[in-house]
């Protein structure tokens, strides 16, 4: 048994152990050592150090004797139903945050009437704006606006910073009193390098402007400063677990919201948010309504939780409860943007992008001069490939923020995009760099419009639907612009998406700026493709992992020899995902080997209904899905079995396929560890593979050992060749035997035979292959040494097909053309050649020569 197999067993085994560890909660930081030097100082007398570590949120218990001490600690940890905020003796602004906090604004204009300070005065701002009273808000701010420059108080400078930014939204950089980005950061800096450098809520003023602008690692940068100067912050914890939502980082965002409920005694507003925020992000609308349904109760007022609300309806495709809760959101706060930009949100990650732009605009027309609502239509327009309308919120979003980093990527993108070539075939639209891009872009044509009419027909598997528009294919020189297409953000892990009517794609070339190089791209955008298909049947409305699972089904290609280990490892160890937790395996992983087994497992069980039901199920599914069916219902009704029973008969139908693989024991095979127990040893020795050799000469892991001798040895032999092709026969996913005897052929190894012998093993191993046209190359030789031309041609192809911009393989493709008389064919990868080595003089000559070959001959 291989080491690689060894691994995942044991990963699999040990996932119970790496599941516990992820449900912990995220560790705080360690205190910083400044405030640590100052409680150590003896001139400090112990009152001076009580108030120290309950305003630096590391109170011991004798520190909260006292009503506003203990007011002063719930609400750093975010414990807002403590009663002490109904004691008299506690601070009318602790006892007014909380309020603000719980969403009762009208409690906190009560409480602090007629305070003037600046914490008062900026409370009562957000509370009337909560109420929908904004000009009555910014008269508040006003009155304070000059304290951010001129304050000698840090925490007056950061209350006056929040404030601000509640000032910009509304009237935009450019607005009477308005304090910039750069002013703001200007004041804060001062405040926590002149005014004192342990002041917390500085450095928490200073990462809600961040945030604000999409500066992700400063906001994290920040709100760690933050964090070791009051790690009890519940606020500074709730930002970072929203930053790690918009990350994608799904199980740091779940650790922080475990912080924030052992900060206070039980779930919190805060926790509640990224709790739900995450599980939009995912598309789980029902997970996430039962996360904030508790704590809508709790607290009806709170204005996060209720945009929340309506934008979990909407993610489960119930628009008319969307729309209603918004209604009674605006009943609580009149004319916010704030449910419209969360719930459009929402829909631009779901792809939904019609009714994005529906909420987005109606969130842009109630905060005109507020660049979020603006960035995020502009994104989603983007993504939806309405490049025009995209740009012009884009531009807008500039205006009014010229600091976001995600608004100014995109923005330079759609710019760049205008200097783009475009190439176009009936069904498709390539956009390129001009340059030696433009040789893929007029290659992938053809290949376009065969994988147009795989995807779209109605063969097996085939979608049988057809776009309403073209699709369009951004072919782009680097990873870094392909990444900020799909998100606004140089940090994508991957080579293609599809956002829908779009399909991104980083260049197959090697180098610097590359993430993977050469790789097999109709393969990859055939899945990209179908994804767009599926989402236009669909009207982008079905299970992560049915889509995902519908586009690997149709790569048409047989699965890698590391993904059958891996389900079979999933499944001999009870370790496959049910129909819930697969979604999450794909953006959640708890596992290093979550994501691939999602894909792989997904792939798996959609084979098994197109082998159980047809392959007319799927589309049958898809349909049920367009609707807003959920998978239960859906699965029901053309399925005929609850989800359950479902995974139960697929489990029984994929151990019968391993089996049939070879990679399963059974009573007539056993593995290895059980052949080892029969025989009361320990270990494997020559002398006992010799025996079962001979005793189980079709045992596929007493195969599996012999072969991997041979490989150890070195090349083998012509007398090796009939072991290898027995283990061919009783485990045909493991490419190994096939590797052994193609080296053996190619070298002569079988006189009689000769090299094309290697053939068929090569043809097996190019099947798999995504990365190196290495065998591809090797098959053409074979079949121009034999005189099959065609195969010879088809194979230069696949090689150029997976490393276009490789000069070798071009002039080799030349060469192949050439000997077949497809001068077509053959001028096309010497002009080819001639873009990627303009300074290559004899690539020119051979086009001269090339034209008068051609002169008094017909093109094939």
């Amino acid at each position: 048994m291989r080491i690689r197999l060894l691994i995942l067993l044991t990963a699999f085994a040990a996932s119970s152990r790496a599941w516990a560890q992820d449900e912990e909660a995220f560790p705080a930081p360690d205190p910083s050592p400044a405030l640590k030097a100052l409680l150590g100082q003896a001139y400090l007398t112990e009152d001076e150090k009580h108030r120290i570590r309950v305003r630096h949120g590391l109170w011991e218990e004798a520190d909260l004797a006292d009503a506003p001490s203990r007011a002063m600690a719930a609400l750093t940890r975010g414990a807002l139903d403590d009663s002490v905020f109904d004691d008299d003796a506690v601070d009318l602004e602790d006892r007014a945050e909380a309020r603000l906090r719980r969403g009762e604004p009208a409690k906190v204009l009560d409480l602090l009437a007629g305070r003037e300070n600046t914490r008062a005065v900026r409370l009562r701002a957000e509370a009337l704006v909560d109420l929908g009273r904004v000009s009555e808000a910014l008269k508040e701010i006003d009155a304070i606006a000059s304290k951010l420059t001129e304050s000698q108080d840090a925490d007056e400078v950061s209350d006056a910073a929040r404030a601000m930014l509640i000032l910009a939204r509304v009237r935009g950089p450019e607005g009477e009193r308005v304090v910039g980005y750069q002013g703001m950061l200007n004041a804060l800096g001062r405040a926590r390098d002149q005014l004192d450098r342990l002041s917390w809520r500085v450095n928490l003023a200073e990462a809600c402007l961040l945030y604000e602008k999409d500066k992700y690692s400063d906001v994290g940068q920040a709100l760690e400063k933050v964090l070791t100067l009051n790690p009890s912050c519940a606020e500074a914890w709730a930002l970072l677990g929203r930053a790690a939502v918009d990350g994608y980082d799904f199980p740091r965002a779940e650790q922080i919201a475990k912080r924030l409920d052992e900060l206070a005694g039980g779930p919190t507003p805060d926790s509640t948010l990224v709790r739900a925020h995450a599980r939009i992000r995912q598309n789980e609308g029902e997970a996430a309504e039962g996360v904030i349904k508790p704590l809508l109760e709790k607290y009806p007022g709170h204005r996060g939780l209720r945009a929340a609300w309506a934008a979990s309806a909407a993610t489960r495709f119930d628009f008319a409860a969307s729309d209603s809760r918004l209604g009674e959101l605006d009943e609580l706060s009149p004319q916010s943007p704030a449910g419209f930009l969360a719930t459009g949100r929402a829909m631009a990650s779901a792809r939904q992008y019609d009714e994005a732009a529906r909420y987005l605009r109606t969130a842009v027309e109630r905060a005109p001069n507020w660049a979020e609502p603006v960035v995020e239509l502009g994104l989603s327009e983007l993504q939806a490939g309405r490049d025009d309308a995209a740009r012009t919120a884009l531009e807008r979003a500039e205006q009014l923020d010229k600091y976001n980093v995600r608004a100014a990527n995109s923005l330079t993108l759609l710019r760049e995009l205008r200097t783009y070539a475009s190439a176009e075939s009936a069904h498709f639209i390539v956009r390129f760099k001009p340059g030696d891009d433009e040789i893929l872009a007029n290659e992938m044509l053809p290949t376009l419009e065969r994988i147009f009419t795989r995807v779209t027909g109605d063969g097996p598997g085939g979608i049988d639907h057809k776009p309403a528009h073209k699709t369009v294919v951004e072919l782009y020189p680097d990873h870094h612009w392909f990444s900020v297409r799909i998100t606004g953000l140089p940090q994508l892990h991957t080579i293609a998406a599809a956002t829908g009517p779009v399909i991104a794609m980083e260049a197959p070339r090697s180098g610097a700026g590359h993430k993977v190089g050469a790789y097999d791209w109709a393969r990859v955008v055939q899945h990209e493709y179908t994804h767009t298909v599926t989402l236009s049947r669909t009207r982008n409305r079905l299970p992560h992992w049915f889509t995902e699972a519908s586009a690997v089904y149709l790569e048409d290609s047989p699965r890698a020899y590391t993904t059958v280990e891996l389900i079979t490892a999933a499944l001999e160890n009870d370790k496959l995902f049910d129909l819930d937790s697969i979604n999450a395996g794909f953006v959640r992983p708890r596992r290093p080997t979550d994501r691939p087994l999602a894909y792989a497992q997904g792939h798996w069980m959609y084979e098994y209904i197109v082998d159980k039901w047809g392959a007319r199920a799927p589309l049958d599914l898809m349909d049920r899905y367009a609707t807003g069916e959920r998978e239960a219902g859906a699965f029901q009704s053309v399925l005929g079995v609850s989800r359950e029973q479902f995974l139960a008969e697929f489990k029984e139908w994929a151990r019968k396929q391993v089996v049939s693989w070879g990679m399963a024991a059974t009573d007539d095979t056993p593995n290895i560890p059980t052949l080892l127990s029969l025989e009361s040893e320990e270990k494997v020795t020559p002398a006992l593979l010799k025996k079962w050799m001979e005793e189980r000469p079709d045992n596929p892991f007493v195969l599996e050992l012999a072969v991997e001798a041979l490989s150890e040895r070195g090349q083998i032999t012509r007398d090796d060749a009939d072991l290898c092709e027995r283990y061919a026969a009783v485990r045909p996913v493991d490419p190994l035997p096939h590797k052994l005897m193609a080296a053996m052929y190619l070298a002569n190894g079988d006189p009689d035979k000769g090299p094309a012998a290697a053939i068929p093993h090569l043809e097996y191993l190019d099947a798999r292959e995504q990365s190196t046209p290495g065998y591809a190359v090797e098959l053409a030789r074979r079949y121009l040494a034999m005189k099959i031309l065609d195969k010879a041609s088809a194979k230069a192809d696949r090689a150029t097909q997976i490393s276009p911009y490789d000069p070798k393989i071009r002039e080799f493709a030349a060469t192949v053309a050439l000997v077949r008389k497809d001068y077509a064919a053959a001028e096309r990868h010497i002009r080819s050649l001639m873009m990627l080595e303009p300074d290559v003089e004899q690539h020119k000559k051979r086009l001269e020569a090339l034209k008068k070959l051609t002169a008094d001959a017909p093109a094939k």
